[in-house]
């Protein structure tokens, strides 16, 4: 029988690595909690506009990831961002910010940075079987199982990957039947990956507001503000009508925080306000959509190597968790290098026909 692997989340680290191991001869399946793909590179769509309500973009430097999404997926929707990202600090000063890093290409496409993970998907040609809550993990004989909260087991596995945020791994690590030794190490490094909450709310306004400078986005540069980020939907091609601005406002962790448990529509008019007094404008609001993140940005990372240290035969990590930093381009990498060492523990050769050994 052939190889069989089971990734657990179905973010862009996850399905980056099934795509990796496309054409290996192991059958991969992925299980997803919602019915979403890519996670936190998600898109919606409201009153015929189209939005990304998580990651707002990403880039591909040179390397694995940019011969991933710019040559071997489909790039016919790819686009371009041509705007600036800016600064602003406590008191709404305006920077025009680092001209280094708004030189390198900022990407997304048309129909929604969503899209990265459905090409992925489709390109990796794996199960991905969605709405399916892995609970727990049992290993026997270097053989895995994944029990699911519905109560089914699937498997057997030669290999599983976590991708899930630290703290959910965490849990889901303690519920499992594990091989004693190494069990404490592999809680220690997650319990060291920590994150931040974020809301991020879409204001939607009348008329096309004129901006006090010629940017894409701005972001809070020393962490004093209310908001972290705001950016204009806009600037994506085919995304916004006529007649009509659209903004994504992250709110910053200590916001976040506050507001963690109000309600909805007192959560948008906060943030409408905050954009008002930044952009130095009324916000004539059409509608507000609101976004609860709470594993929204890492602000440490767990150690990848004392995770491979203490983690039994066929046991891998990726994520944000890896990363330590919320980048689009970060957990892809994370998604391959896990691959990588999976086909190199179970002696498979990838699709680009690399025997890793």
């Amino acid at each position: 029988m052939g190889r069989r692997i089971a990734i657990v989340g179905a973010g862009v680290s996850g399905l980056a690595a099934a795509w990796a191991l496309r054409g290996s001869g192991a059958e991969v399946i992925l299980f997803e909690k919602s019915r979403g793909l890519a996670g936190r590179a998600a898109s919606r769509t409201r009153a015929g506009v189209r939005f990304d309500h998580g990651a707002n973009y990403f880039k591909a430097p040179p390397g694995p990831v940019a011969d991933l999404v710019l040559e071997q997926l489909p790039s016919d929707d790819l686009v371009r961002i041509e705007g600036e990202i800016w600064t602003f600090d406590a008191h709404g000063a305006l920077g025009r910010g680092d001209p280094a890093l708004n030189a390198e290409p900022k990407w997304t496409y048309r129909s929604g940075i969503s899209t990265l993970g459905k090409q992925l998907a489709a390109a990796a040609r794996a199960e991905v079987r969605r709405q399916v809550r892995i609970e727990r993990l049992i290993e026997r004989g270097g053989r895995w199982r994944a029990a699911d909260g519905a109560g089914a087991t699937h498997g057997p596995f030669d290999a599983v990957l976590l991708t899930a945020p630290a703290p959910q791994t965490r849990e889901l690590l303690a519920r499992s039947t594990l091989p004693p030794v190494g069990a404490d190490a592999l809680a220690d490094a997650l319990g060291a990956a920590t994150y931040h909450r974020q809301f991020s709310v879409v204001l939607a306004v009348e008329g096309e507001l004129e901006r006090p400078g010629d940017f894409f986005a701005l972001v809070n540069s020393d962490r004093r503000h209310e908001l972290a980020w705001l950016s204009f939907e806009n600037d994506k091609p085919g995304r916004v009508p006529a007649g009509q601005t659209v903004l994504i406002a992250q709110l910053s962790p200590a916001a976040s925080d506050a507001l963690f448990d109000a309600g909805r529509k007192h959560v948008a008019e906060f943030a409408a306000a905050a954009a008002g007094r930044l952009l130095r404008c009324s916000l004539p609001l059409r509608w507000a959509d609101v976004q609860r993140w709470r594993f929204a940005h890492p602000g440490a990372a767990a150690d990848p190597g004392a995770l491979a240290a203490a983690a039994p035969p066929g046991l891998f990590f990726a994520g944000d968790a890896l990363a330590g930093r919320g980048r689009v381009a970060a957990a892809l990498e994370t998604g391959l290098e896990a691959a990588r060492q999976i086909a190199a523990q179970l002696d498979l050769v990838t699709a680009g026909g690399t025997e890793t050994q």
